[in-house]
């Protein structure tokens, strides 16, 4: 009697067969990092695949609500049949970038984007008989929206010794914002919104004390020039002008000589006057024969 194989035997076999049988995959790919747009501006969801397409080729974007399984998606548009159909409440918005998208490239557009847009997007290529990948993609999309005037409260209390809890929150805000809390003491109290950090804006309190130190630094050198200018001024003069008098000057009508009596009468030696300074007069009394 011949020996036939068992039923589970023949399923492993026929499993076998059908997964070295030759045939095409379909391959998507999405971005691996999360994408991010700031409200009421566009956001393209990029996805392309690679398969060859033909009649049965169908393309199906959706959306999953943050926190819930892809099996309640909500469908976008789909493409089947040589034709584009949008559904849903984001049908006006919704648009591919290449129509019809049968060259590799099924990216989404989607135009002014709410905060309701926040979510898990669904790229889904289906391409019988290429049965070997499930032709799927997920996008993670972050609608950046600013954090609104912030409200705050104080419970317990202020007294001394007291304990008081303060609380500041936004209703508006994407990502969630960041709130930092600073003694000010006797100083002037800013404006809510001025302690609210917004986390998709690039922190720029680095540039703004840069340009505080500059202003400073050209104001310290202004003043410093302007006290030199002026101790300038009020320094006596060093140099001796025309009409200035010397020690050592002799008065004008003041021989040369009656300075130099003057000098012996005081116990000086006597300088001998020169030649040039030597006259001679004739006496006033006759001479005797």
């Amino acid at each position: 009697m011949a020996w036939l194989p068992g039923p589970l035997l023949c399923r492993a076999l026929l499993g076998f067969v059908c997964m070295s049988a030759p045939g095409a995959a379909v391959e998507v790919k999405v971005p691996a990092e999360p994408l991010s747009a700031p409200v009421g501006q566009t956001a393209e969801l990029t996805c392309s695949y690679s398969t060859s397409v033909g009649d049965n080729f169908a393309l199906e974007w959706s959306f999953v609500q943050p926190g819930k399984p892809i099996s309640v998606s909500h469908p976008i548009l789909y493409f089947t049949n040589g034709h584009l159909y949008p559904t849903g409440s984001k049908a006006e918005r919704a648009s591919l970038l290449q129509d019809p998208p049968t060259a590799g490239v099924a990216t989404l557009k989607l135009t002014d984007v709410h905060p309701s847009d926040t979510g898990t997007y669904l790229c889904l290529v289906n391409n019988p008989p290429d049965f070997y990948t499930n032709g799927l993609g997920l996008i993670n999309l972050t609608v950046l929206v600013p954090p609104s005037r912030p409200s705050c409260s104080q419970s317990g209390q202020t007294s001394v010794g007291g304990s008081a809890a303060l609380r500041c929150s936004s209703s508006e805000g994407a990502p969630r914002p960041v709130y930092n809390w600073v003694h000010l003491g006797s100083s002037p109290t800013p404006s809510p919104g001025s302690m609210v950090q917004d986390p998709s804006k690039g922190r720029v309190a680095g540039a703004v004390i840069g340009v505080l130190l500059g202003v400073l630094f050209l104001s310290i050198a202004a003043f410093c020039l302007i006290r030199f200018q002026k101790e300038r001024r009020k320094r006596p003069k060093e140099t001796y002008q025309g009409s200035d008098l010397r020690e050592d000057a002799i008065a004008p009508g003041i021989s040369e000589q009656t300075s130099l009596r003057t000098e012996s009468s005081s116990g000086l030696p006597e300088r001998r006057p020169s030649a040039s300074t030597v006259t001679t007069t004739k006496s006033k009394f006759p001479m005797a024969v």
